[in-house]
């Protein structure tokens, strides 16, 4: 058996990523000001991918700034 051989990841694996460290106190509730001021004129995946964040960090920092998540839909549609 050779040593020169690479292992498959293991499953469920991310690989060699690089994680965020946690977002607390005074700096996650600055993001959520912000968020919750740029969630007015764009969508969750929208701020998501501004911000580096996954869409249910995202989610989950608008509810704890207590804003009213818009419904599911076609915004363009309701704009007519």
């Amino acid at each position: 058996m050779g040593d020169d051989t690479e292992q498959a990841p293991k499953r469920g694996s991310r690989g060699h990523r690089e994680y965020r460290p946690r977002l607390r106190g005074a700096e996650r509730e600055k993001l959520r000001r912000q968020l919750a001021q740029e969630y007015n004129g764009g969508s969750i995946r929208e701020l998501a991918a501004r911000h580096n964040l996954s869409f249910g960090l995202t989610r989950l920092l608008l509810i704890e700034e207590d804003v009213e998540l818009r419904s599911r839909g076609n915004r363009k549609a309701e704009q007519s």
